[in-house]
């Protein structure tokens, strides 16, 4: 089952950089972003997977919900493949409200 949870986050970034919702992040932080999603979908080892999942959650709050083409269904897919490997939305949630209110 651990493995169909990795496959959902796996998918639901591929989806969101196809999406543009990355397009705003430097060339070397996309590049970090698909290498680490692809490492820690191979990681077998407990404590690698828990390693390679803090260096990832900084890059995934970066994404971007504003785009045009993100829909609702890839937002939902999005955080229940967060939640379902147990990454911690609670941060990017306070930080995607910070980024967004309005002035």
């Amino acid at each position: 089952m651990k493995s169909n949870n990795k496959a959902m986050l796996y998918e639901a970034v591929s989806e969101f950089i196809q999406l543009h919702a990355f397009d705003h992040l430097l060339d070397n932080e996309l590049a970090q972003l698909k290498s680490l999603i692809n490492h820690w979908s191979h990681a077998i080892d407990i404590n690698e997977t828990k390693e390679l999942t803090e260096k990832l959650v900084p890059l995934l709050s970066k994404a971007n919900f504003f785009v045009e083409s993100i829909s609702p269904a890839a937002i939902q897919l999005w955080f229940y493949a967060l939640s379902y490997n147990e990454i911690p939305i609670g941060n990017m949630m306070q930080g995607f409200s910070n980024s967004n209110e309005l002035v």
